[in-house]
């Protein structure tokens, strides 16, 4: 009766514990958070908190998700459980400047209706009424500033933060930030000499107008206005000292621009002979003088970038097959950074006749490269390149074995171009600069032609208004530079996260190798093939005119053993894959006998080796006890 009483009051005691330790927690320590994620998935980075401790106004979070609709949906449960508590880092590190309210918009409510005013995109889910889904971020600040993420999808999990923070940076700002655009090509429209009639802007002009408060400025100014934030160059050339010089102060002031240079531009129209008009002369370079220098950069003038392995199938005749044109790429996914988030998203990009950028020796700026080419490339000289002959680059190729870099990031403290003070003509500010006021941020990119409209997107007129429908990324990497380099050093400073799913990579690596195994049992396959089929050619013309049967004996037994051979190749393939999934069996056996089987194992036990541990202690007082 007693030891009831006393195991009874001991269960008592325990719950009692228990509850003391959970008030203290969440009391004590309930602001506290352990993150032991790989990546830090959970922890923001020093930027974030820098822009969100910066807020001098309230902003409201408003996260829609259709928790019923989407509950069948793991992999979306699971991100939309990432995205919450990244959001309620966010509240914690705010000092109560955003508030997080999490709204489920079921069909046909008030939450649906509110849904669907900020913009958000709704998944159908079916239904009778045709229900749709949702899982988007609406921010409002005090002043009826709004900031929408229609959708958060998974496959933008390595930016989320990145987004996130932009969304509270551009609502906690006054006004749109100021970028000014100096360029020689007509990114800003020009007028047909022959029609006069007026071409309309580039896309991606018309694109930063919506985001920004732009400035077109020419490439003669001797002054960057005080309110730019960013410098945008596009295929400076000809420009004087004196407008080098702007240059110059300004990103030692600002630390800001996005510079696009060109080794040879394709959208240029060649320049005319001014002696004889109707002779053209060959096109320039852009010609940025001491600056690219300064920054610790260098970019051969007369060279472009050839990639074997990114090459375009190109016609330039209408009676000619298609042939790999070295010189004008298509870039897939690695090719790009996925650290930086200018980059991280891009999938596909066309760049046609780029250069090659490239740290200087000695120079003080940290070098990142954003875009690379394969190392099946080579440096290609820009004589020709106005008559073009993809057959002619292609026999004389040699790749170099190294890999070559399109675009880069330039970071880090940064001195004048002009040592010796400012140039003849030149508008001398109040105070002429030596060095950079702050770490400046750059981006360079060698190539222009990459945001003329054909070579990303087709563009047409829909009454009026210009339709954009983007086929490659091109446009997407210049916005995301533009907007990147405009906002905040600490914006700036927020990198691409990694992911919330962890893939299984040996049974990746084992699927690689088989599809190896794959691709060179179908080339030797194929490489059987026309071997036969170039020995049946040649014996049916040594046959010439000879009367007799319609196959000889000789070419009945070449197809006889070709087809042995093409059941022997198939078998192969076959095995191929058959072992691969016996091989991605075992595994998965394995696997789940560790987390299902062996784990409980374990700790059972372990159990049971407390409890005999703790049988023998009693036996052992109990027969002390007796002795005693």
């Amino acid at each position: 009766m007693r030891r009831g009483v006393l195991s009874t009051g001991s269960l008592l005691l325990a719950v009692v514990v228990l509850l003391a330790a959970n008030i203290l927690a969440a009391t004590v320590f309930g602001g506290w958070r352990l993150d032991l994620t790989q990546n830090r998935l959970y922890t923001l980075s020093d930027g974030s908190r820098a822009v969100v401790g910066k807020l001098e106004e309230p902003i409201t979070l408003n996260l829609f998700f259709s928790q019923k609709a989407l509950r069948d949906v793991p992999q979306i449960q699971a991100y939309a459980a990432r995205v919450r508590a990244l959001l309620g880092e966010y509240v914690a590190q705010s000092g109560g400047k955003l508030q997080l309210k999490v709204i489920d918009p079921e069909p046909f409510s008030d939450a649906e209706d509110r849904a669907v005013q900020f913009g958000l995109r709704g998944l159908p889910v079916g239904g009778a009424g045709g229900e749709s889904a949702y899982f988007g971020l609406a921010a409002t600040n005090s002043t009826d500033g709004e900031e929408v993420i229609p959708f958060l999808s998974p496959a933008s999990e390595d930016t989320l933060e990145y987004d996130l923070t932009r969304l509270i940076y551009k609502l906690g700002q006054a006004k749109r930030p100021v970028v000014a655009v100096m360029s020689s090509l007509p990114v800003n429209g020009s007028v047909a000499p022959m029609t006069q009639q007026q071409a309309p802007a580039w896309a991606v002009i018309e694109q930063l107008r919506e985001l920004f408060e732009v400035r077109v400025l020419a490439t003669f100014e001797k002054k960057i206005p005080d309110d730019v934030e960013l410098l945008i160059l596009i295929h400076p050339k000809g420009l004087s000292p004196a407008t080098q010089f702007a240059i110059d102060q300004f990103a030692l002031r600002k630390g800001r621009v996005l510079a696009l240079l060109d080794p040879y531009s394709d959208v240029e129209a060649p320049p005319r002979d001014p002696i004889m008009p109707t002779m053209t002369l060959p096109k320039m370079p852009s010609d940025l003088g001491p600056l690219l220098g300064a920054w610790g950069v260098d970019m051969a003038p007369d060279k472009v970038i050839g990639d074997r392995e990114a090459a375009r199938m190109v016609s330039f005749r209408e009676d000619a097959p298609p042939q790999e044109y070295l010189v004008w790429l298509d870039l897939q996914a690695p090719r790009f950074d996925r650290k930086d988030v200018v980059t991280a998203r891009l999938t596909q990009m066309y760049m046609n006749t780029v250069g090659a950028l490239v740290k200087k020796d000695g120079a003080s700026t940290e070098f990142t490269p954003l875009m690379t080419s394969s190392r099946q490339s080579t440096l290609i000289g820009t004589d020709g390149l106005d008559k073009p002959d993809p057959e002619a680059l292609l026999r004389e190729f040699k790749p170099s074995d190294q890999s070559y870099t399109f675009a880069a990031r330039v970071q880090g403290p940064l001195r004048t171009a002009f040592p010796d003070g400012p140039p003849e003509g030149a508008e001398v500010p109040a105070q002429v600069l030596k060095e950079s006021a702050a770490p400046a941020n750059l981006i360079l990119i060698a190539d222009a032609d990459f945001i003329y409209d054909r070579f990303w997107a087709q563009v047409a007129d829909m009454r009026g208004s210009r339709m954009v429908q983007p086929f490659a990324d091109n446009g997407a990497f210049f916005i995301n530079a533009v907007d990147n380099l405009s906002g905040s050093g600490d914006l700036i400073n927020v990198r691409s996260q990694g992911t919330y799913a962890r893939p299984f990579t040996v049974v990746q690596a084992m699927n690689r190798t088989a599809q190896e195994q794959f691709r060179a049992a179908e080339q030797r396959l194929q490489a059987e093939l026309e071997q036969t089929e170039q020995k049946l050619a040649q014996l049916q013309q040594s046959r010439g005119e000879q009367a007799g049967p319609l196959m000889s004996a000789e070419q009945q037994q070449e197809i006889t053993r070709f087809q042995a051979e093409r059941v022997r190749l198939r078998r192969e393939l076959r095995e191929v894959q058959h072992n691969l999934r016996q091989d991605i069996d075992r595994l998965e056996t394995r696997l789940k006998f560790v987390n299902i089987g062996l784990v409980p194992l374990v700790i059972a036990f372990a159990a049971a080796l407390v409890v005999l541990t703790r049988g023998r202690g009693r036996r052992s007082t109990g027969e002390r006890h007796v002795a005693g």
